[in-house]
């Protein structure tokens, strides 16, 4: 074989991974919420020892709303070969991450929000 087949043979291979692997709208919305409820825990953990002991009934609280939230407001774009992670707040939607070879890529844009 010439070696223009084994690089269209190879392409398609890769193609074909990446169709294979691309990940779904739960892997997406799971990933975002593993990062707010990183984010949620960092905050917990720089409060002073008093606010948290009421801070772990509000914890719970506050991850049962970033699970429902996420739920309602994160979706994903499927383009075959790779998706997007998208959240749509006050009908405005924002593209904030992507998949590639089922692992979830989010953007910065998270962190400075969050921070806000």
């Amino acid at each position: 074989m010439k070696t223009k087949h084994y690089l269209i043979i190879g392409s398609c291979l890769i193609l074909l991974i990446t169709a294979l692997t691309n990940p779904e709208t739960e892997k997406h919305k799971e990933e975002v919420k593993l990062k707010m409820n990183a984010f949620l825990e960092k905050k917990m953990n720089n409060e002073n020892p008093t606010q948290k002991a009421g801070g772990m009934v509000g914890n719970a609280l506050a991850q049962s709303m970033i699970n429902m939230m996420v739920d309602n407001m994160v979706s994903s774009s499927n383009y075959i070969f790779f998706s997007t992670t998208n959240v749509t707040v006050e009908g405005k939607t924002k593209r904030i991450g992507f998949g590639l070879l089922g692992n979830i890529f989010l953007s910065g844009k998270i962190d400075e929000a969050l921070k806000e």
